[in-house]
């Protein structure tokens, strides 16, 4: 007797609390979820979203043959590891030997060399002098600077044809006040105070 042909079965509608089966085209045939389950899904609206299991029968499933892979070539297959050395553990009663030479002997020999002494503390000099200094000579530099800054850009302002404004007799005092105390900051760090 030869075996019945299997038997495909419409994949069933669920029901599950809070999801509702839908089809992108139902409200143009509302029997699409009955007659094309493929393109059924689910909108939920319960917190944990459910979905439909794989329907799976070993009895239907046909097997495709491929071709086999080709077979590596030696070229292509890795070399073997190489063996890492192993070094000799120690027993239990290893004992490190006392030394021969006195402690500020030791000590001497474990300082570095002179000039990598030198490098190092010159790098670090030049490091520490040059984060200090920074913060200093950039705002004496900014008060030099900006007055010059400020009348190119009236000038420039002029020639274009913009209107300057014109500042009170206070604000010409401390514009003036600011610059002559840039000018004595300057020549104080320029002869070592």
């Amino acid at each position: 007797m030869p075996p019945a042909p299997p038997v495909s079965l419409p994949r069933p509608v669920l029901q599950v609390p809070g999801c509702v089966p839908s089809h992108p085209d139902a409200q143009l045939n509302p029997s699409l979820l009955r007659d094309d389950p493929g393109r059924v899904g689910y909108v939920c609206d319960a917190p944990l979203p459910s979905i439909d299991a794989m329907d799976f029968r070993p009895s239907q499933l046909t097997v495709i043959e491929g071709e086999a892979p080709p077979a590596k070539r030696e070229a292509d297959q890795a070399p073997p590891a190489a063996e890492l050395p192993q070094l000799p553990r120690p027993g239990p009663a290893a004992v490190v030997p006392a030394p021969s030479a006195p402690i500020v002997q030791q000590v001497l020999d474990g300082l570095p060399e002179v000039p990598a002494v030198v490098n190092t503390s010159s790098i670090a000099l030049v490091a520490t002098t040059s984060a200090l200094l920074a913060k200093p000579l950039a705002d004496l530099l900014l008060k030099l600077i900006k007055p010059a800054v400020k009348k190119a850009v009236a000038k420039i302002k002029a020639k274009l044809g913009r209107k300057i404004p014109v500042l009170s007799l206070s604000e010409r005092r401390l514009a003036q006040r600011d610059r002559n105390r840039a000018v004595l900051a300057l020549r104080r760090a320029l002869r070592g105070r």
